[in-house]
């Protein structure tokens, strides 16, 4: 697991949070100087009172609720990506010691649905967070490169779509040598 695409990713959620803060804060400001109709100017005794009215003050207004929008869509970027650190943190439990693991079994430990966790998985090969994994979908398996069967066993399968016989290892996606097609045994 590189632990630089970890970083990056708890420093991009840092900063969304932050800018996100920022901008709700300013935001509020903004909101405060619309609401606010009078301005007082002048100091001690000789103070004056003048009214602005709603044209002058309807920048503010606009300014704050862009602001307040781009604070919103920080947020919920930043929750995204601590909801994915969770749940990747999760998949890296389950997987660690693993040589082979049904995609279906990962999902059903994390309660989640099958299609997001093989997307996550996915996900997590192509950024580099797990090494030495790849994912064999047509049996749903994740599978360590490094893996070796403790036996092989070989079978003889004749091809559903084409009728040729092959020699296939049990527990391997096996393809037919005339078309290609998967074999079902």
């Amino acid at each position: 697991m590189s632990k630089n695409l970890v970083k990056d990713r708890e420093r991009t959620r840092f900063v969304l949070l932050y800018a996100g803060g920022l901008m709700f804060l300013f935001g509020l400001i903004g909101i405060g100087e619309f609401v606010q109709e009078t301005e007082t100017t002048g100091m001690f005794w000789w103070k004056k009172t003048v009214y602005r009215s709603l044209s002058e003050r309807m920048p503010s207004l606009i300014l704050a609720i862009g602001l307040l929008l781009i604070a919103v869509v920080c947020l919920c970027v930043a929750m995204r990506i601590t909801f994915m650190i969770g749940r990747h943190k999760r998949y890296l439990a389950i997987i660690k010691g693993n040589d082979r693991l049904l995609i279906q079994r990962i999902a059903n430990i994390t309660n989640t649905n099958i299609k997001r966790v093989m997307n996550d998985l996915q996900n997590m090969i192509d950024l580099g967070y797990i090494e030495g994994y790849y994912i064999d979908y047509e049996q749903g398996l994740l599978i360590d490169k490094s893996y070796v069967p403790n036996k092989i066993v070989k079978k003889i399968v004749k091809c559903q779509e084409c009728g040729a016989n092959n020699e296939v290892i049990v527990g391997q996606s096996n393809y037919c040598v005339s078309c290609r097609g998967l074999l079902l045994f």
